[in-house]
């Protein structure tokens, strides 16, 4: 049994990692907006789509590692877990390769969507950034099984802020090439050190049979996410058909305060991941899991809206100062901080019943839930391709996709109706109010002035501080806080 200071310890390694390295991508992305303008930006928002798409060409063999390889790390059966890393690595360099073969041809026939950047190269280049995110994933992904939660952190880490420092200093001078050679240099020294953390990490393909079967069981959870995928870039792919790049510049800052909205919950998703796969796959307390999953999805309700809140609140003085260009797109930034309050809310429940053995009916949810949210996008965009009308369409999708993964969880975690409509609506009710009041400030005066950002900041917390105190009550705040206090001052081993 995982002691919980430790549960807390690698998710906040992970997460303050992460969040490191966000804010160090966060500080590139503001940078390349400023450096590039505003069509120059979306071009490489759309070129960063290859990345996107290319880090799943592992076509389920890294989840079903994620959900096998745990087992044997945990009893010490160092020979099977070297056999199961092989095999998982040849279906990674096979996908990989049939990613390139497919980019390559759309390349040959004209490759439209990256027309906005100049040099034809980029694309090529972006595709081997691609491809050593696979290797990553993979190193990753072993580590992780093994415990060694300090080292993928580290990881991370080496990966943003040496990628993402070199990224900030090379793009004023060489664009959308400096950025990529920057980051293709974070990616090769993280990679280096985290191959020295002590788990042999095989890189000769082998197993393929085996590893094909890995492929098999994780295409579930793969299909999870890569719906996911799909939602989440659906609405660039929109606005790079029907409105061309610079619109899509004006969309993307608030792709960026989505994806660091996101990281929380994923950081805490990704340390539990494992546990959960090994509790019910008999190495493990199958209802310490359930609680702990259950107490962090409801921490996270409610800590979400209020980080959230916070940042609708300061967007618009920061964007004027820095980005002045793009205020056109702040409307669409803080309708998308919105939408990505209601898709966090639906991280860890999906984390959980992929690891718990519903991955199937995930699957189909998530599925139906990228093709509604693709209908929803493209029919708003066809008609109005403003920023803010597709981010609401995409929020909208958000919103849905984020009800049906709670009822999902919910069923899965409490017998009785009355516990798992609660569940629901504490959930939502943190979301609504959180990011409706951070939304109704904005539309007050004081424009987006500091002083206004200030008199909105401390109404928004006077106004949260109910839900905060009727909500956060049972969700395990106060334990979080003093497992985490406890763990700092812990000398407890970390691996």
């Amino acid at each position: 049994m995982v002691h919980p200071r430790k549960f807390v310890r690698d998710s906040l390694s992970v997460a303050l990692s992460q969040y490191l390295a966000r804010a160090v991508i966060l500080a590139r992305g503001l940078v390349a907006a400023r450096a590039l303008g505003p069509r120059g930006f979306g071009g490489w928002n759309a070129l960063s789509l290859i990345f996107d798409y290319g880090s799943y060409a592992s076509f389920g063999a890294l989840q079903g590692l994620d959900l096998r390889l745990p087992a044997p790390a945990a009893e010490g059966d160092a020979a099977r877990a070297r056999r199961l890393m092989a095999a998982a690595w040849s279906v990674v360099l096979a996908g990989g390769a049939l990613f390139g073969a497919g980019l390559a041809l759309y390349l040959a026939t004209g490759g439209k969507a990256f027309s906005a950047l100049p040099g034809a190269g980029l694309p090529l280049l972006m595709l081997a950034a691609a491809l050593l995110q696979l290797a990553f994933q993979y190193v990753t992904s072993s580590l992780r099984a093994h415990g060694f939660f300090h080292a993928v952190s580290a990881g991370y880490a080496v990966q943003a802020v040496l990628g993402g420092g070199l990224g900030l200093a090379l793009v004023w001078p060489y664009g959308a090439w400096g950025l990529l050679a920057g980051w293709i240099a974070g990616t090769l020294t993280a990679l280096a050190w985290m191959w020295r953390a002590g788990v042999a990490v095989p890189l000769v393909p082998a197993h393929l049979r085996e590893g094909l079967s890995l492929a098999g069981a994780g295409v579930p959870i793969f299909g999870y996410f890569a719906a996911t995928l799909v939602m989440r870039s659906v609405d660039r792919l929109a606005l790079v058909r029907y409105a061309g790049a610079e619109p899509l510049g004006l969309y993307s800052l608030g792709l960026m305060a989505a994806g660091l909205l996101l990281h929380l919950p994923e950081a805490a998703a990704y340390v539990l991941f494992p546990r959960i796969a090994a509790a019910f796959h008999g190495a493990g307390d199958r209802e310490r899991a359930r609680t702990d999953a259950l107490k962090t999805h409801r921490s996270l309700a409610v800590i979400i809206p209020l980080l959230a809140g916070l940042g609708v609140v300061w967007a618009g003085p920061i964007v004027t100062l820095l980005l002045p260009a793009y205020r056109g797109g702040l409307a669409a930034l803080r309708i998308l901080s919105l939408g990505a309050i209601m898709l966090s809310a639906a991280t860890m429940p999906g984390y959980y019943l992929l690891a718990a053995g519903r991955q199937r009916l995930l699957m189909a949810v998530g599925a139906l839930a990228a093709l509604v949210n693709a209908t929803l996008v493209f029919s708003v965009a066809a008609r109005d391709p403003r920023p803010e009308a597709v981010a609401a369409a995409a929020s909208t999708g958000y919103f849905l996709f984020a009800v049906a993964a709670m009822v999902l969880a919910a069923r899965a975690w409490f017998e009785s109706a009355g516990a798992r409509v609660w569940l629901v609506a504490a959930t939502v009710i943190p979301a609504v109010w959180g990011g409706g009041a951070a939304f109704v400030l904005c539309a007050l005066g004081f424009g987006d002035s500091w002083a206004g950002a200030l008199w909105r900041t401390a109404v928004l917390l006077i106004a949260y501080t109910p839900v905060l105190a009727w909500l956060g009550r049972g969700a395990g705040l106060a334990t979080l806080a003093r497992e985490w206090l406890a763990a700092r001052s812990s000398a407890a081993p970390q691996a």
